[in-house]
């Protein structure tokens, strides 16, 4: 069996090991994974497609963003304050043109996720 420590540690009953390759969460980029996932879920399960698909687009521009897969520099524009914003109007949309439990729920989650980044970029919260 493989040991997860280094062979130069040595492990003892009061230290803990080392992890050279573990993987870490930050909770903005959660929040933005769980805003992605909520927005696929309401555009796969509303009729009306534009707010989700307006949201979609927004989250998966902020999740791109988030894994340093892209990169965006408007000098002119605080894309940190208007792709929340989307998220937050978007949500709020969904969430008044819905009425099942499920799509309560994401929209829900869509406003709130999106209100708490914007609160962060607006260095209010």
């Amino acid at each position: 069996m493989k040991s997860l420590t280094r062979a130069d540690e040595e492990t003892s009953s009061h230290t803990c090991p080392r992890y050279d390759n573990a993987m870490h969460f930050n909770f903005a980029t959660v929040l933005i994974a769980v805003a992605f996932a909520v927005s696929i879920y309401l555009l796969l399960n509303k009729s009306d497609r534009m707010f989700p698909t307006i949201a979609t687009i927004a989250s998966g521009l902020e999740l791109l963003l988030a894994m340093h897969l892209m990169s965006l520099s408007l000098a002119k524009f605080r894309i940190d304050v208007i792709l929340p914003g989307l998220l937050v109007v978007c949500g709020a949309i969904c969430w008044g043109r819905s009425s099942e439990k499920g799509n309560i729920t994401s929209s829900t989650a869509l406003l709130l996720i999106g209100a708490i980044q914007l609160l962060f970029a607006l260095h209010l919260f």
